[in-house]
């Protein structure tokens, strides 16, 4: 790199206040180590981020949602004296509905569903029982699984047309990509993630917004929190970070937990299996009513579209009140553009309106969130696609010179905060010594 002003030397730079970062910093901190935070935006918490209406209900920009296996995620709630509610919508045929072909009708309606689903998520144990779950790329079968895409296990299965409407959409849901941008390794392993849960892959919220455990993290830190803080470039060999302001830092570690997208901006010789990670579009958009107006009819406000807003979901359905937010999640490529458009939210309101008549006359704030275009972000989360996951799970948990990488990308938990966590402690310890 070239020459620049007076260089500031620390032990440890983290790059990114995300819960990655912030982890990661609390327990170096913890150990004894002199830990400086280097975050881009101007607040904490990376891609949770919560919004919070005047009447006190919530909703969640980005990760919304905890299991009974996140246990670091838990063990904050319990840290923090956080509560948890419950995830209602969505889990009722009758309750919630399927809007296809100009029609929106309950799940319960479609007979021929029952079975073409259950052959789809037998097709997936299947599928998960292939890898081992301690560590999938160890499977006599990981190569041959990595570069195969789930469409192909989507149009080996054979399904009705409305059936592939509804898995489409749970897979877009779940990867903010098409079934062809997701590699069976990956879809093995996410599965495996599913039968761990429990009570559900999503069964809880926590109570005030998941912001709070940002927040929280970053409070006992002070200003080792450095916010506005932009990396232009770093050198992982000498531990050089250099700020878009000019300044200049040394460290003898360097923790980067920015999203891969972003960190090939700052790292010009970014391995090429990292570059090519696939990472999931869309965004949210929320909107919050004065009466929940989906329980007139009986409904929990969860619907499943062939439309590219996606899918929706009530957000407060374990918050008081008569009022209620509806979150659209757009995802994939379609809802990527939708969310884009500046009328989005309104275009939302009107398809609310067309499910849910009188909606629109009730519509209050509109929350819109686009991870695809925020340049701190470039993106969701990380979504390996046929070819990537081998290549890329070898390099994300090398050390490059004075550099580790964390983030939800690194751990097994991808796309959850659980992931996030678990790799700032992973990290942290590595320079510790000690185990996490």
């Amino acid at each position: 790199m070239s020459e620049h002003r007076d260089v500031e030397h620390r032990e440890v730079v983290v790059i990114g206040a995300g819960l990655a970062g912030l982890r990661c910093a609390t327990d170096l901190v913890a150990a004894g180590r002199d830990v400086v935070v280097l975050e881009a935006r101007d607040r904490v918490g990376g891609r949770v981020l919560s919004h919070r209406f005047t009447n006190g209900q919530w909703c969640e920009h980005g990760a919304e949602f905890v299991c009974s296996a996140h246990t670091e995620v838990l063990a904050l709630v319990e840290r923090f004296g956080l509560a948890l509610c419950g995830v209602v919508a969505g889990g009722d045929d009758d309750a919630r509905l399927l809007d296809m072909g100009g029609r929106t009708t309950p799940f319960s309606l479609h007979h021929s569903l029952v079975d073409d689903l259950e052959r789809w998520g037998a097709t997936l144990d299947r599928l998960a029982s292939m890898v081992d779950p301690a560590d999938p790329s160890a499977s006599s079968n990981a190569a041959e699984l990595d570069v195969l895409p789930l469409s192909a296990l989507v149009d080996a299965s054979e399904l009705s047309l409305v059936a592939r409407v509804v898995v489409g959409r749970d897979v877009r849901t779940e990867y903010m990509l098409g079934p062809d941008q997701v590699s069976q390794l990956m879809a093995a392993w996410n599965t495996m993630l599913h039968h761990r849960s429990g009570d559900g892959l999503e069964a809880h919220r926590i109570v005030g917004g998941n912001d709070q455990l940002a927040t929280r993290l970053a409070a006992p830190l002070g200003d080792r929190v450095r916010l506005g803080q932009a990396v232009s470039m770093l050198s992982p060999d000498d531990g050089e970070v250099v700020l878009r302001s000019g300044e200049r830092l040394t460290a003898d570690h360097v923790v980067v937990t920015v999203p891969l997208p972003v960190l090939s901006r700052m790292w010009s010789d970014m391995p090429a299996a990292l570059g090519r990670v696939g990472y999931g579009v869309g965004g949210k958009v929320g909107v919050q009513v004065s009466r929940r107006i989906w329980r007139d009819a009986g409904r929990d406000g969860g619907v499943v579209t062939e439309r590219s807003w996606g899918e929706l979901w009530e957000t407060t359905d374990g918050q008081e009140g008569d009022s209620g937010v509806l979150t659209a999640l757009l995802s994939s490529h379609d809802g990527a553009s939708m969310v884009s458009l500046p009328e989005c939210a309104d275009r939302i309101v009107a398809e609310m309106d067309r499910i849910f008549p009188g909606l629109a006359g009730l519509a209050g704030e509109r929350v819109q969130t686009d991870w695809t275009n925020d340049p701190h972000s470039l993106g969701t989360y990380a979504c390996f696609g046929p070819g990537q996951l081998l290549a890329a799970r070898s390099a994300m948990r090398q050390r490059y010179g004075r550099m580790l990488l964390a983030g939800e990308h690194t751990d097994e938990w991808m796309g959850y905060m659980e992931g996030a966590l678990r790799s700032g402690v992973r990290a942290a310890a590595a320079i510790t010594g000690s185990q996490p």
